[in-house]
């Protein structure tokens, strides 16, 4: 095996600057999921209906006489977690349509965006560590320990901001590979914050004498939110940097605000300049709204429509289900939060591996489009939906592992969608497809919490299958993609136009050189 320098050690952090931001902001903001949804329970347990600690330390498998207690306690503590999703959803649809035109408009402002987005979750960790040590204080009082977040817009600013320098910095035909990278990272975090929180939670460090070691956790989960913020400061440098000219005209892309370098031109402007400009009415709302519904050639302003209202589907039923996993594996399977962070650890690397051979199989090895493997991502995430709903067993893990091919589905949409419009539109894209997902944790958390609810006693597992049938939609509209992906796809259309006028030019020389028809006349005439 070669050996790696120095130098390409750090050329190779520097080709993945916002991949290694982006694993330490979403692992500071996963790691303490466990924590928070066993914080919540214990409170209920002990302070609502006065459980001793033995009974709220293993309440997932309780005797059948405590099941009023699991019961209410699963069903207040997925009460609470939609009104801490509703809370910090609905101001991400003022603060997305706010970034779309602000990364667009001044690029280089990004990695502060980025880093104190990344910083307000560790002024919300402080503030839920005085809630654990303060014990005896009402569950819904962690809803204030979201303020910061919310007024910051953490969770909106580090998707879009991440994925728009993605697109930045990739040519079109490479995003598919690109965004499967960042949801890589990303899969990363999600076993790695599960496992460590769970082992973390249930041990002695830092518990401060508390029923289980939420303080530590929280703790944790700052450090990988600090590191993140130092990162975005000092990596992250080249946000108003794009990729080569050359590339960028491949892209179709309008080269008249780019430099030499691929630096775009900004005029210096002051700070209420800036600010009057980003709270304009056009820039604010009508630019991200206009990107979407303004005709396009082809009708392809229809499939960006259909697009974003299947990626809207698609996201509110599959990542909806963090609203009541927890509580549906303390239920049906009666696993402790370290088991949780197992076995939840597991289906994330069964995805991940999806992720990582998907797109090279799929798209390089077997030359489908993006829009076909999309299919297979969709029909991969149904079939988990729907075992998961009917076999109520720990066995459904095993057959979880032929669904693996899920995971490609969130990087295939953000690249479907990244090749329907020009480079430069492409931060308006995100920002509205941000702004409506700001919806989906809404719905999604009514969705999950009412049904899981209502059908916690007697069939747990319908809160899937029903879930399930939700998926045809997005199968219906990665069909329509598929066979009309010439009419959509503004990277193959300008690559058939290339191929045309090359063949053009082979069958026509006057068009490669003018002087070739009096080569012609001379020619006949000296036959003649």
């Amino acid at each position: 095996m070669p050996k790696i320098t120095v130098k390409e050690f750090f050329g190779l952090i520097k080709l993945l600057r916002i991949d290694v931001f982006f694993f330490m902001s979403m692992f500071s903001s996963l790691l303490p999921n466990i924590a928070l949804n066993q914080l919540i329970q214990d409170k209920y347990c002990m302070n609502h209906y006065s459980a001793n600690e033995s009974v709220c330390l293993r309440l997932e498998s309780s005797a059948s006489e405590y099941d009023s207690i699991q019961i209410g306690v699963f069903k207040e503590t997925t009460t609470l977690k939609m009104y801490i999703t509703i809370i910090t959803t609905i101001p991400t649809i003022f603060t997305s349509l706010i970034m779309g035109y602000w990364i667009d408009a001044y690029p280089n402002h990004l990695r502060y965006m980025l880093g104190f987005a990344s910083a307000a979750n560790v002024v919300q960790n402080i503030m839920v560590i005085y809630q654990c040590i303060h014990f005896e204080t009402d569950p819904y009082s962690l809803l204030y320990t979201y303020l910061f977040p919310i007024l910051t817009g953490s969770g909106a600013i580090i998707y879009t901001g991440t994925f728009t320098y993605a697109t930045r910095k990739t040519p079109a035909k490479y995003r598919a590979i690109r965004f499967t990278v960042l949801e890589i990272f990303f899969f990363a975090t999600m076993p790695t914050a599960n496992t460590l929180g769970g082992h973390l939670i249930a041990s002695d460090f830092w518990s401060f004498g508390l029923l289980r070691n939420y303080v530590g956790v929280y703790i944790f989960s700052s450090l990988g939110a600090v590191l993140a913020t130092i990162w975005a400061f000092v990596m992250l440098n080249d946000s108003d940097q794009t990729v080569d000219q050359q590339t960028v005209e491949k892209l179709d892309v309008n080269l008249n605000n780019v430099e030499d370098g691929g630096k775009e031109k900004e005029e210096k402007v002051g700070f209420k300049q800036i600010v009057a400009d980003l709270l304009k009415p056009d820039n604010l709302i009508l630019s991200c709204v206009r990107c979407v519904f303004k005709k396009r050639p082809n009708n392809g302003h229809w499939y960006i429509i259909s697009t974003l209202m299947a990626g809207f589907i698609q996201n509110m039923t599959y990542l909806g289900e963090q609203n009541i996993v927890y509580q549906f594996n303390q239920r049906v399977y009666h696993w402790d939060a370290k088991q949780i962070g197992y076995y939840g650890s597991l289906v994330m690397i069964f995805f991940t591996l999806g992720a990582i051979v998907g797109p090279p199989l799929f798209i390089y090895k077997m030359k489908l489009h993006d829009s076909a493997v999309a299919i297979i991502g969709i029909v991969s995430v149904t079939y988990c939906f729907l075992v998961k709903g009917l076999i109520l067993s720990p066995i459904v893990y095993v057959f979880m592992f032929f669904g693996s091919f899920a995971g490609v589905l969130l990087a295939i949409d953000r690249s479907i969608l990244s090749r329907m419009v020009p480079t430069d539109e492409v931060g308006k894209l995100f920002a509205f497809n941000s702004a409506i997902g700001g919806i989906i944790p809404i719905l999604s958390s009514l969705y999950y919490t009412k049904v899981f609810q209502a059908t916690i006693d007697y069939n747990p597992g319908l809160v899937y299958s029903l879930a399930a049938i939700m998926f045809i939609h997005p199968l219906g509209n990665a069909i329509v993609l598929t066979r009309n992906k010439e009419k959509w796809d503004l990277a193959l259309i300008a690559e058939k136009q290339k191929d045309n006028k090359q063949e053009s030019e082979l069958t026509n020389p006057l068009l490669v050189d003018p002087n070739a028809n009096k080569e012609i006349e001379s020619s006949q005439k000296q036959q003649a």
